[in-house]
C-alpha cells in the first residue's frame, strides 16, 4: 500500500474507526445548564397570561343526564355592543353606557359594576356577553375591570344583535 492512504499513527482509514471513540458531552451539557432555567422562567411567565372562563352553571346542568335542571339565580351580565355597555341583572336592563368619540368609557363601567357588585350580596359570578362586531382588546379590558371589582368568576358568551332574530 501507499503511504498517501496512511493516518499518522500508520493505520488504515477503517482500521481508525473500530478503535475506541471519546464522546466529549461537555459542550452540550453547558448548554442544557444554561437552556434548561431559562425555558423554567418563560414558562412561569406564561401562566400570568390564562384567563379562566367558567360556563354559566344552567349549561352544566342541563348536560347531565338524569338531573333536574333548576332555574338558575339571575347573573350580572356586562354585554358589549359596538355602541355601547349594557348591565344586565336576568332580564333587566340596569345600566347602559354609551361609546363616545370611538372609546368605550371604562371608568364608568368600573364605577357601575362597583355599585352593583355591593348590591348583590356576595354574588361572585359575573357573564361578558359579547356581539360579532366588538374587537377582542375590548373584551379582555372589561374582563379585567370585572375581576379587580371583585367578582371571581367571569364568565364569557356571545351577545345576540337582535334576539327577536336568533342572530
Amino acid at each position: 500500500m501507499r503511504s498517501g492512504f496512511f493516518f499518522k499513527k500508520g493505520r488504515v482509514p477503517s482500521d481508525a474507526l473500530e478503535g475506541e471513540c471519546d464522546i466529549d458531552i461537555k459542550p452540550m451539557m453547558n448548554v442544557l445548564v444554561i437552556l434548561i432555567p431559562f425555558l423554567v422562567s418563560v414558562a412561569e411567565y406564561t401562566h400570568l397570561s390564562i384567563l379562566e372562563l367558567n360556563l354559566p352553571a344552567n349549561v352544566t346542568a342541563a348536560a347531565l343526564p338524569g338531573v333536574a335542571a333548576e332555574k338558575p339565580k339571575p347573573k350580572l351580565t356586562v354585554v358589549i355592543t359596538p355602541t355601547h355597555f349594557a348591565i344586565i341583572l336576568g332580564e333587566s336592563m340596569l345600566d347602559s353606557i354609551a361609546r363616545v368619540n370611538d372609546n368605550y368609557d371604562y371608568t364608568a363601567l368600573e364605577q357601575k359594576l362597583v355599585a352593583r357588585h355591593g348590591s348583590l350580596g356576595g354574588e361572585n359570578d359575573c357573564l361578558v356577553a359579547v356581539s360579532d362586531p366588538v374587537a377582542f382588546k375590548f373584551v379582555v379590558r372589561v374582563m379585567d375591570i370585572c375581576r379587580a371589582v371583585g367578582f371571581s368568576k367571569v364568565g364569557l358568551a356571545a351577545a345576540t344583535i337582535d334576539p327577536t332574530s336568533g342572530k
